[in-house]
């Protein structure tokens, strides 16, 4: 909704700016115009001298027309005439013939500024009485305007007034219309955040936006029924792989009974016990496989609920080592412990199974696949942001391919093999970590990072 706000201040700013536009705009047209017009035109007063001064009057009485003011006269003016002081026409130059020839005073008065029937005149007063000149009817306007000071005193309060009130009338308009706008835009906007929650969206595909309210309508049933598909596809893998799970669970603890059986019995040859013994060493390791794919599937969907509560990751520590070296084949596997004070005595929280687990795997993925001498290091350090947990080895590291698929997983898909780092990786991002994968030249070191949360101490 804040967005709308915005849209809707942009939308009045842009809408008062072309108001402000256009006024100026039209401004300048009209003073270009006005320029225009009066480009290379002579004044009106120029015009009549330069036609008085060529008309002169002779000595037998009759008048003469200079080409100066002749070629004036012509270009303007369809006729003139010459008055003397009694208001007779003495001279005149295609002079309509239904025009009288004698004019009174109050006659010469009335059309000596505006028009005489449709023709507008212009008259100049000269040493031989008054010249009038006429333009052809409707080639000119000519009126009077007239004002009183107290006209002119109001429109310095009126015009201001009316000029604002155009502003705002502008400013409501716009008001107006980025309203109407806003409200047709809300339930679009309401739509979209509805959509990026994964809620449905059912708008009114009426108004001004219904093309777009329908667009939205069948964007979130298309949404909606890909997010069912991907549910039901998610929800029939995870159920798969826990049936594989269970349904394997039986077959494989009669093979390794019998195959544990088998190793101690004394009746058999030596190397039968020993092939009973990798039986029971390799069905245990396809019954930890199962188990690891399935718990990866389930945090994968956010499936397995997390044991949350305070546990000491030292004494965790110590436990893995113990068990590695319980397990490791005679004196091939070292371990080496590094835990600071402060570390020791750190409580934190998280599902303690889950992270023993992790940590497991690692000490196992490093004895599996490193032939020869081993020396695994454990460290434990802590900070106030964060406490981290490194496992490091001397084997031969891990491949680069293999490293790479780590670092950038794909998304919502289990890898194809490496089953064991990726629970580690998962695991530590269920609990709001993150994991280092590096090659060390010699060896594998990765270390598992934990943000420190309230209530956690040491």
């Amino acid at each position: 909704m804040k967005g709308l706000g915005c849209i809707l201040g942009r939308y009045v700013g842009a809408a008062i700016g072309v108001g402000v536009l256009l006024v100026v705009f039209n401004a300048a047209a009209f003073i270009a115009f006005i320029l225009h017009c009066s480009q290379d035109m002579p004044e009106i007063e120029d015009r009549v001298s330069v036609i008085a001064e060529g008309i002169e009057r002779q000595a037998d009485g009759g008048f003469s027309v200079s080409e100066e003011a002749r070629l004036a006269l012509d270009e303007r003016y369809v006729w003139a005439m010459q008055l003397d002081e009694d208001g007779n026409v003495i001279w005149s130059d295609r002079m309509p013939k239904d025009l009288p020839r004698h004019f009174t005073a109050s006659e010469i008065a009335s059309f000596a500024r505006w028009y005489l029937e449709d023709y507008p005149v212009y008259a100049w007063s000269d040493e031989d009485g008054l010249l009038v000149l006429a333009s052809a009817p409707g080639s000119e306007w000519k009126y009077l305007m007239q004002s009183s000071t107290y006209m002119i005193e109001q429109a310095t309060v009126w015009v201001p007034a009316v000029l604002i009130l155009n502003l705002l009338t502008a400013l409501a308009l716009a008001l107006l219309l980025g309203w109407r706008m806003y409200r047709a835009a809300s339930p679009l906007a309401e739509g979209i955040s509805g959509l990026a929650q994964g809620q449905g969206v059912k708008l009114s595909e009426r108004g001004v936006l219904g093309l777009l309210s329908a667009d939205l309508n069948r964007a979130s049933e298309q949404l909606l029924a890909q997010r069912t598909l991907l549910r039901k596809r998610d929800r029939t893998r995870t159920e798969w792989i826990a049936g594989v799970s269970h349904d394997i669970r039986t077959p494989l603890s009669l093979v390794q009974g019998n195959a544990a059986q088998l190793e101690a019995d004394a009746a058999l040859p030596g190397q039968a016990r020993h092939k009973a013994s990798v039986i029971r060493e390799q069905s245990q390791r396809i019954g930890r496989l199962v188990s690891d794919l399935n718990l990866a599937s389930k945090l994968e969907y956010e499936l397995q609920p997390l044991h949350i509560a305070p546990f000491r990751p030292a004494a965790m520590l110590r436990a893995a080592a113990a068990e590695v070296l319980n397990h490791a084949a005679g004196e091939r596997v070292s371990v080496e412990m590094d835990i600071a004070p402060e570390a020791g005595v750190m409580s934190a929280n998280g599902d303690e199974a889950l992270l023993r687990r992790a940590v497991d795997n690692l000490l196992r993925n490093s004895v599996r696949h490193n032939p020869g001498q081993i020396q695994l290091s454990l460290r434990l350090s802590v900070s106030e942001q964060q406490w981290c947990m490194t496992v490091q080895d001397n084997g031969s590291g891990l491949p680069e391919d293999v490293l790479q698929r780590l670092r950038r997983p794909q998304e919502n898909a289990l890898p194809s093999h490496g089953l064991g780092l990726v629970l580690v990786q998962q695991i530590v991002r269920a609990h709001g970590g993150t994991v280092c994968f590096e090659n060390t030249q010699p060896g594998l070191k990765v270390t598992l990072s934990f943000p420190r949360l309230a209530g956690e101490n040491g």
